[in-house]
């Protein structure tokens, strides 16, 4: 999991956007990446669900934590802003 490291449910920091962030599955996994956008609110889905193949996506407003979850094999995820 990535956090901005805010510490306040109401007014938490956030995690600088526009953010780029590529997922990238292991062979013949999947992998997950979800979004918080208060610290302590609920997940939500990326736009691609479980990606099966390299995937990339444009978060434009502000989030609080991504999650990242691999089924199969080990994933990698590349952030950039």
């Amino acid at each position: 999991m990535y956090t901005s490291g805010g510490t306040d449910s109401l007014n938490p920091d956030t995690i600088g956007y526009p953010l780029t962030v590529s997922a990238i599955p292991g062979a013949g996994g999947t992998l997950l990446v979800e979004y918080q956008l208060v610290k302590d609110g609920s997940w939500t889905e990326w736009p691609g669900g479980a990606v099966g193949v390299k995937t990339i996506y444009v978060l434009a407003g502000p989030v609080y934590a991504l999650r990242f979850t691999a089924a199969v094999s080990t994933g990698t995820v590349e952030i950039a802003q």
